[in-house]
């Protein structure tokens, strides 16, 4: 049995990727919804470097239910993977120098740190 997000669903994703996608400081990427639904998963994501853009698909939920809170842990986990897309290609790239590799980790451990201190303990 299918368990497809409804039209309202997918709407609600989108916002939640426009969402995560301010949180995460990816403003230099288009990420757009795809036409056609992700094969054998609730979501996927396609990338086009050259343009900087993200094609986002959405697919069967599966036995997992459709609702506000998993259609926000999966936008947020297809923007993770734009997040960490420039680490990814640098790290699988034979011709990436070691200091290319380092500088696209060290924008991933910077924004995380933001992130992650901006409200632990009250301190920001």
């Amino acid at each position: 049995m299918s368990n497809i997000p409804t039209s309202q669903d997918a709407e609600f994703f989108a916002l939640c990727v426009k969402k995560w996608q301010s949180i995460l400081h990816l403003g230099d990427w288009r990420i757009e919804k795809g036409l056609k639904p992700a094969k054998q998963a609730m979501a996927s994501v396609e990338f086009n470097e050259t343009a900087r853009l993200a094609t986002y698909r959405l697919g069967d939920f599966g036995a997992e239910k459709v609702d506000h809170q998993s259609l926000n842990s999966t936008a947020l986990h297809e923007v993770l993977h734009v997040f960490l897309h420039d680490l990814m290609a640098a790290a699988q790239d034979p011709k990436s120098s070691v200091e290319e590799i380092e500088k696209q980790e060290h924008r991933v451990i910077n924004l995380l740190e933001q992130l992650l201190l901006k409200d632990s303990h009250g301190i920001k």
